[in-house]
């Protein structure tokens, strides 16, 4: 399995995606990452940015970079995270964060091509 599980999906006007997701300890990503103690990787924790902004908001374009990302706390297998991800159309910007109650795990800035 290559996807968290979807517990709930809020739309906040057409800019804007809230997403509780679960980490099942079955995720390929946990394999290797690290043996005796698994972490969702950070190059997984922004792809899926990229996927569900490109499912759900219809953000269809190529990337172009990243700036002002922090991991700032792993993300465990078995977790619920929350992932808010909001579309700045003027900026062509994609800002995330994704969260456990009320701690930030990680969040950034991916800019797309115009």
């Amino acid at each position: 399995m290559i996807f968290p599980d979807v517990l709930n999906q809020q739309l906040n006007g057409e800019n804007s995606l809230l997403l509780t997701l679960t980490l099942p300890a079955g995720l390929f990503w946990f394999e290797g990452h690290f043996p005796s103690s698994p972490i969702l990787p950070g190059v997984t924790q922004v792809n899926w940015v990229m996927i569900y902004a490109e499912e759900i908001l219809g953000m269809n374009k190529a990337f172009a970079g990243m700036e002002v990302v922090k991991f700032q706390r792993p993300l465990l297998p078995e977790e619920t995270v929350d992932l808010q991800i909001d579309w700045l159309k003027e900026k062509h910007r994609l800002v995330f964060r994704y969260s456990v109650g009320d701690a930030v795990a990680s969040s950034g800035k991916i800019t797309l091509c115009p």
